[in-house]
């Protein structure tokens, strides 16, 4: 196999997964905020990793998925407890304003956007992913499209992929046998 081709199995294998899982739930209604939020929040990790400065800065890529203004100023904040809560305990952070907590909601069906909410659990922060994860994904491809044609956007994918994991002497003997015990 060639290195464009190598890298682009590469790229449907990471980028593409994310885009392909975020585009399915959507298109099944699937109501799966929490997944959703993941996602888009790993996705977010992942295309900053590509970027020219090659640091997996997610917040980066999230803030230009938020509206204009004030909301740009909390964008590191709500990257923070969206990505952060959702991998670590598949749940949101609560915001911390002035010793008071605020309840994040994440929603993929109802009114996208961010926007305050006020209901018997006080005020909190309404997030539609849906509108997240399309936009993440229209990212995506321009970023797949800018690999098909720029060799340096290509480098900086293969140098963002995830290290590898080193098997040290004995897990990689446990491989060997069980590779061997397959047959292979």
């Amino acid at each position: 196999m060639d290195r464009v081709a190598y890298i682009k199995q590469e790229f449907a294998e990471t980028l593409g997964y994310i885009r392909g899982d975020l585009r399915w739930l959507l298109d099944k209604d699937s109501g799966l905020n929490y997944t959703i939020g993941l996602l888009v929040g790993c996705g977010c990790e992942m295309l900053a990793a590509c970027g020219t400065d090659g640091k997996r800065l997610g917040e980066k890529v999230f803030a230009e998925l938020l509206p204009p203004g004030e909301w740009q100023i909390l964008a590191d904040r709500l990257y923070g407890a969206l990505r952060d809560g959702l991998a670590h305990g598949f749940d949101t952070k609560h915001l911390s304003v002035e010793g008071q907590e605020h309840q994040i909601y994440l929603d993929s069906r109802g009114r996208q956007g961010f926007y305050i909410v006020n209901n018997a659990r006080g005020v909190g922060l309404h997030v539609g992913v849906r509108a997240l994860a399309e936009q993440l994904c229209v990212r995506i491809d321009e970023f797949e499209s800018l690999m098909a044609h720029d060799e340096d956007a290509r480098e900086r994918f293969m140098k963002s992929r995830q290290r590898t994991a080193e098997l040290n002497t004995k897990e990689a003997e446990a491989w060997g046998s069980l590779v061997k015990a397959a047959g292979y």
